[in-house]
This record gives structure tokens, sequence and C-alpha cells, in this order.
């Protein structure tokens, strides 16, 4: 081991010793040449500001109420023509249909809000006629009842999480990739007016309570606000409640003291969700166990704060298809 030590060593001296020796016998003259470098130019890029956040509009004075997230409101109420209304901000919050256990198509959710989406709730309202009811389909979570018909009023959610409500084959963009449709009866408001056939109530359903039941719509604003009306209202006055908070477009809901109903959610001391009623028959912890008829769900859309590495809400629909 001594011996076999020495070699290595002597090696390794005679390795570094070679390069000097050559050095010595053969020195080397070294010419540095210095450029100037090129002057630099700095490009300052203008960073636009923020747009505003949508605001609700409308003829109405609006109040905040419910949740909200990065600093903006998610949720605003008022009334008009004797009607509860509700407004939420495009952007901001995306949908679901949830069908009932009443309902002739399967419930991914069991017929209630799912227990990973109740942190992100935001709000919970009636769907709309019984299926034998009203011509037409609904889409949700990758199940269809019955093609969607044209020429029907459409409550319809896009795989990027815009909602509208519009005209089956009109207004309806059916080109792109749906995830969620609920469609009931003809337009209520088209033009930011009400349709003449408002002026009929025999067109809107048969009441348990004279013509003005209890009633419920909803519509699209022209910056993509939707709103939710309902009341004790005749159809023309429920379309100029919608037409009241802003509503270009709308549709009605579900009629009938029994089913109109409209809840907020936030979260509470113990950093649970909970419910609260803002409209008609309903409790607290409606939609957060299974109901019997179908209903649509606001949650907090994914959104992906500025300069955070985190996105906050629900994010899109892992099953989507193309309506038909």
């Amino acid at each position: 081991m001594r011996v076999l030590s020495g070699v290595v060593i002597a090696a390794l001296a005679a390795l570094v010793a070679v390069p000097a020796a050559a050095a010595k016998t053969s020195p080397k003259t070294t010419t540095t040449t210095t450029t100037p470098a090129p002057p630099t130019t700095t490009t300052v890029v203008p960073v636009p500001d923020v747009p505003a956040p949508a605001a609700p509009g409308g003829t109405v004075a609006w109040q905040v109420a419910g949740r909200s997230v990065l600093g903006r409101p998610l949720l605003y109420l008022s009334n008009a023509f004797g009607a509860q209304l509700a407004w939420m901000p495009p952007g901001l919050v995306r949908a679901y249909v949830v069908p009932g256990t009443g309902d002739p198509m399967p419930s991914a959710w069991g017929a209630q809000v799912a227990p990973e989406a109740r942190p992100f709730l935001v709000a919970g309202f009636n769907g709309g006629f019984k299926t034998p009811d009203f011509a037409g389909g609904i889409l949700a979570f990758g199940q269809q009842f019955r093609s969607q018909a044209a020429g029907v009023a459409t409550f319809v959610v896009y795989d990027d999480g815009t909602i509208d409500v519009g005209e089956w084959g009109r207004q309806v963009d059916s080109s792109r990739k749906i995830v969620a449709v609920r469609q009931n009866l003809g337009m209520l408001v088209d033009g930011g007016q009400p349709t003449a056939a408002t002026a009929n109530p025999g067109n809107w359903g048969g009441s348990v309570a004279g013509v003005a039941t209890a009633r419920s719509g909803v519509g699209i604003d022209a910056k993509g606000g939707l709103v939710w009306a309902g009341g004790g209202l005749s159809p023309a006055d429920l379309a100029r409640a919608l037409v009241a908070a802003g509503a270009v477009r709308g549709m009605q809901l579900d009629i009938n003291p029994s089913w109109v109903n409209f809840n907020l959610y936030a979260p509470g001391s113990d950093n649970v969700v909970h419910g609260q009623p803002v409209y008609g028959a309903t409790s607290a912890d409606r939609y957060l166990t299974p109901n019997s008829r179908d209903f649509i769900v606001i949650a907090i859309r994914g959104t992906i704060v500025p300069g955070g590495t985190a996105k906050l809400g629900q994010p899109t629909l892992s099953t989507e298809v193309t309506a038909k």
C-alpha cells in the first residue's frame, strides 16, 4: 500500500510539474484587446390599469350581501315591482345545474351541493318546470335529458364559466362547448324589454294562487352579470322587475309557493359555509341536503390572483360535452 501510494503521489506531482516546466521553456505573450460594449437601451412598457369591477345596473338601488372574493362583492340585493332581486358579477362566479331526486336523469352531486363545492358557494335558487311541463332539454354534469329545442328560453353555462340567457337557435352559441343547460318556456325579456307574450298569463304555467303567484326568473345584463328575480308576481311584473335590474334578456323559471326560493351562502364563525334564506319557502340548509327538484348553484369561479401562485374557486367541469 505504501508503494502504491507513493506511485500515485509521484504521478500527480508529475502531472502538476509538466505544465510548469513547459511554461519556463516556452514563454508565451498574451495580448488583451478591450472592445467597448454597445450602449444599453431600456424600453419602458406601460402596464394598463386593472379594469374596474363590473357593478350592477338597472334603475334600482343595490346593497352588497353575502361574501366577497379579491375584495369584490359576489352578490347584491334589491327589489322592484314587488320582486326580490339579486345580481351576481360576471367573471367572478360560475353556475351549475343540479338535477333533483325526482328528475329523470342522474345527479352527480346526489341532488345537493357536493361537500367539496360548499366552501365556494355564493347562492342557490330553484330551477324550472317539471320535465313533462316544458319543451326542451336539460344538460348537467355531462348527462343530457332531451335535446335542446329551438325557440325555447335557455339558461346556459359555457366551458369557460361564462353564463348566458337567450333563445336557443338565435342567441345561444351552440357551437361552443357547453357544460350546463336549463330550458323553460319562451323568452320573458328580450332586447331589454318585456316580450309581448308576458301580457298573456296563460303562456307561463298553471298557478295555484292566481296570476300573481310566487314566480321566479333569471336574466343577463349587458355586462354579462346574472340577475335573479322572484316574488308574488304576474308574468308581466316579473319581466318588469328583471328589466329594472338591468336584464337585457330573461326567462321564467319555476312558479308557485312551494318551489320558488333563493338562498345566499357565506362562511360562519366556525369557518363552515352556511345558508341564509333570501326569498321563498326555504331554509338555511336548502340545497345542502338532497332536493326533490332541479336547482341552480352559483359558486366562486376559478380566479387567479394577480401576482399570486394559487388559484381560488371552482375549476371548470372535467366532464364537457357539446349540447345537441
